[in-house]
């Protein structure tokens, strides 16, 4: 099953404008029994009140809260150093006291502004750029169940010394899948002491799902903008690169964001190719289209923490590489700790991210190498031994290219061995410091 997901952002200056695109984008996805989570703020919710409520009664749309904590945030920072001036230890310690009181009180002001223009609004879902873990602590603490606004591979240009200490990252956590957003840190110490019981990752994580902006952002340039994507003919590409891998992931959701203001400027040309994007989403048998907070509440029942994901797609080619058209494929893996990129053929990943310390591991020097993949046949038995060196404790995998369904696991020391359909055998693995030495058996 592959869940789908429409949000669109309900905000703009010219009124108009905002409501006339919102209302041929509501048209043509309602067409097609399809949803839509409106994204709005408190300035823009009186404005759209009455259209949402009429959406809300007659097709089940409904809304989530943006929420913008950078101007408290940086103003009560600037506060705290100026009060303590040359001790920058204390004025982030007295920061973050502080931050942990001012934003619950925030959220919940923002919600009840929300109520007063929608009563029957209930916000579990809440949208952000700016965001980090007391953020989500405070959501937590307000009774909200997801956020929405994760980009892939996205740089954040506010990385000032405002927050470089207080757990907002350089990039964006990931951004094709759901996933618990404070697992990562809870799972920093597990990697280090190779500790991953259910005791030590606890359910703490589980309060609070992180959703991507936009799913299929990792495939090719501009996926996330709907004019590009309608023009090339490669939305429904994308989205059918998720349908096929589906085969061989527990849970997979698809989500997307379109502008209501991109919306009236497709013109009509544009928006029939909207239109049959859509009747071709709903076309697929195992889709099954559903509000953002039906999605969340969908992955807190099935999944007990982040669910690995694995995602196959033919392999964009950049100028250099026209000329060389192999690899055709590509993988991209994550799961709580991490996110590797690999290309057929090489058993190494060609990229790393690790959730868990610095974002992406740029130095050769810095990367794990494969001192040694040694498969032994025995019989009806496949021996493959795995040594590793790393210079430090983290989390790490390689993939076996090529089609290995008639192996069956027998016997393995990684942390996980995924068949990934005719295309791959990934094997998931946790290193120390020092020499690695995993050991697999396979049954032929």
């Amino acid at each position: 099953m592959l869940n789908y997901g429409l949000v669109s952002t309900a905000i703009g200056e010219d009124k108009t404008q905002l409501l006339d695109g919102m209302r041929l984008l509501a048209e043509i996805a309602h067409k097609h029994g399809i949803p839509i989570t409106w994204a709005i703020d408190t300035k823009s919710a009186p404005v759209v009140a009455k259209s949402l409520t009429t959406w809300h009664t007659d097709n089940g749309d409904d809304s989530l809260l943006l929420l913008d904590i950078k101007p408290i945030w940086e103003a009560n920072w600037e506060a705290q150093r100026e009060a303590n001036p040359g001790n920058s230890t204390e004025a982030m310690a007295v920061h973050l006291v502080t931050m942990r009181e001012k934003l619950p009180k925030y959220i919940t002001k923002e919600c009840e502004k929300i109520k007063r223009a929608l009563p029957w609004a209930e916000p579990s879902i809440a949208g952000a750029v700016f965001k980090n873990d007391l953020f989500l602590r405070a959501l937590q603490q307000t009774g909200f169940r997801g956020l929405w606004g994760y980009h892939w591979n996205q740089q954040n240009t506010d990385a000032d010394d405002t927050h470089a200490n207080t757990s907002e990252p350089e990039t964006d956590r990931g951004g094709f899948g759901c996933f618990y957003p404070l697992e990562a840190s809870i799972s920093a110490d597990a990697i280090v002491t190779r500790d991953t019981t259910e005791e030590t990752l606890g359910a703490q994580f589980k309060d609070v799902v992180g959703i991507p902006y936009h799913t299929a952002a990792h495939l090719a340039e501009d996926t996330d903008n709907l004019r590009a994507v309608l023009l090339n003919k490669t939305a429904q590409q994308h989205y059918d690169i998720y349908v096929e891998n589906t085969a061989w992931n527990h849970w997979l959701s698809y989500v997307e964001h379109i502008d209501p203001l991109t919306v009236a400027h497709l013109g009509t040309e544009g928006r029939e190719r909207l239109d049959a994007y859509f009747a071709h989403v709903v076309s697929v048998e195992d889709t099954k289209p559903l509000l953002l907070s039906q999605i969340v509440d969908d992955y807190m029942t099935h999944c007990e923490k982040t669910e690995p994901i694995a995602i196959i797609a033919t392999r964009t080619e950049t100028q250099d590489e026209a000329a060389s058209p192999e690899p055709t494929l590509r993988m991209r893996y994550c799961d709580a700790t991490c996110e590797f990129t690999f290309v057929e053929g090489a058993m190494e990943p060609v990229e790393i991210k690790n959730y868990t310390s610095e974002r992406v591991l740029q130095s050769d020097a810095s990367r794990p190498a494969l001192i040694a993949f040694s498969p032994t046949r025995y019989r009806t038995e496949l021996r493959i031994t795995i040594t590793i060196e790393s210079i430090k404790a983290m989390p790490y995998g390689i993939t076996v290219w090529g089609d290995h369904e008639g192996l069956q696991l027998t016997e393995s020391n990684s942390d996980d061995v995924r068949w990934i359909g005719k295309h791959s055998l990934f094997i998931r693995l946790t290193l120390q410091s020092g020499k690695n030495e995993f050991n697999l058996k396979l049954t032929i």
